[in-house]
């Protein structure tokens, strides 16, 4: 094959995938935010320099950077000194971590002898609208992916308390246990947030753990404008966060935080093999990570979170975090003045969802309606124009935008509602 017929192929098959990932800026459809130079610039280097943040004897700087790292997005969410944590893959390793210490808190034994030896069927409660990593977890945990309780959400997708309530006491008198609360800080198709001071009262009533999912949401923290939503964050005994969502690290880069300190999360993981139980005198056993998850060999992925923290600043966070709302909030206050767009639930962080409703959609069935909303998002993602997704919301197929480019400004707000109206003509 010559090189101008490769060049055809290339251009032909893959080009408008790559253009779509790398033109973020009309990029509006998964939590994948532009990166950072600064970040690109580290996560090479990072490679470069190739140490393994798992013990710190073998990279003395990358774990001490980690547990900098640490410290600043404890800070962040108000936990207080004694809080410790860990870095993850991404949102579902962090969740996962959170989990295993929710499960081993219930009872001592579970850790070296099982879910067997608890005194009932242990449960997790979570919102309808939570990560699917949630059931992963559950599944992973020996706890099975039906001990997820999945409480239904109110008209604005947040988890209904009283719901939650019905159900625990349902459970506990069918003999099982509350093994923890999950509140979403940021959903994955709606971007709304969990009343998280409500749920920690009830996690308190029912002596369960409480985890708090914030992969998406946790950088609202950043701003004084918008941190009164996560409102009750501080009190959950665990929270994920995810840096490579609206921080714009490169992939991966999640975190497990832990309101109540290493120990936690060393009574949950550690282990010490003749390899690395060697007496060093304690000063760097804090900086064995490898003993606090489920990781050994770990990537220095601190190195790129601590550059782009130093780079942006709270204040750089802050300013694209309410950036990225109000851009959401005028998208939102114009397919409001579209009377064939209907909007869908209530724009609270940087997510906004709608549907086309054409006055012929009004004989459609249900099905023939999700198409509707199908056929326009393809008709936009073919054209190159821009990137928008789809989710089900109230059973029904629904258009999804999420802006989290730092380089996206009105006027690609404007490019997108065009696009929306011209295409939406056709069908």
């Amino acid at each position: 094959m010559n090189r101008s017929r490769i060049k055809a192929l290339v251009s032909r098959r893959f080009w408008h995938a790559f253009g779509q990932i790398s033109r973020r800026i009309r990029c509006l459809s998964q939590v994948r935010a532009t990166l950072d130079s600064i970040g690109v610039w580290a996560d090479a280097l990072s490679s470069v320099l190739n140490q393994n943040a798992g013990a710190w004897r073998n990279g003395p700087a990358s774990a001490i950077i980690e547990a900098r790292v640490i410290r600043w997005l404890c800070d962040l969410i108000d936990y207080g000194p004694a809080s410790y944590g860990t870095l993850a893959s991404g949102g579902s390793e962090a969740n996962l971590i959170a989990l295993k210490c929710a499960r081993d808190n219930v009872v001592e034994t579970i850790k070296d002898r099982g879910v067997r030896t608890a005194p009932g069927e242990l449960v997790i409660y979570a919102s309808e609208q939570c990560h699917y990593s949630i059931d992963k977890s559950a599944d992973l945990l020996g706890l099975g992916r039906d001990g997820v309780r999945k409480i239904p959400t109110d008209e604005r997708f947040h988890i209904r308390v009283d719901e939650l309530r019905r159900q625990i006491d349902r459970d506990r008198e069918e003999g099982r246990l509350a093994c923890c609360i999950v509140g979403v800080a940021g959903t994955t198709s709606t971007g709304v947030i969990d009343p998280l001071e409500e749920l920690a009262a009830i996690a308190r009533e029912n002596n369960c753990w409480y985890h708090i999912d914030a992969a998406y949401g946790g950088p609202l923290a950043f701003s004084d404008q918008y941190k009164n939503l996560l409102r009750g964050i501080s009190l959950a005994n665990s929270v994920t966060f995810d840096p490579h969502k609206w921080m714009f690290v490169p992939f991966a880069c999640g975190a497990t935080l832990v309101r109540d300190g290493a120990k936690v999360l060393r009574d949950a993981f550690d282990m010490s093999p003749e390899y690395l139980s060697e007496d060093r005198g304690g000063a760097d056993v804090e900086f064995d990570f490898f003993r606090y998850g489920q990781m050994g060999t770990r990537r220095f992925n601190s190195l790129k979170l601590w550059m782009a923290i130093k780079y942006m600043g709270r204040e750089g966070y802050a300013a694209t975090v309410e950036r990225h709302i109000s851009l959401t909030k005028y998208l939102a206050e114009r397919l409001d003045a579209m009377p064939e767009f209907r909007r869908v639930g209530e724009v609270e962080t940087a997510v906004c969802c709608f549907q086309f409703q054409p006055e012929s959609a009004e004989i459609m069935d249900g099905p023939e309606r999700d198409g509707l909303q199908m056929r326009l998002q393809q008709m936009i993602e073919r054209s190159g124009e821009a990137w928008l997704t789809t989710t089900v919301l109230n059973g029904r197929r629904t258009l999804r935008v999420n802006i989290n480019s730092f380089l996206t400004q009105q006027r690609h707000i404007d490019d997108l509602l065009e696009s929306l109206a011209r295409y939406a003509a056709k069908l």
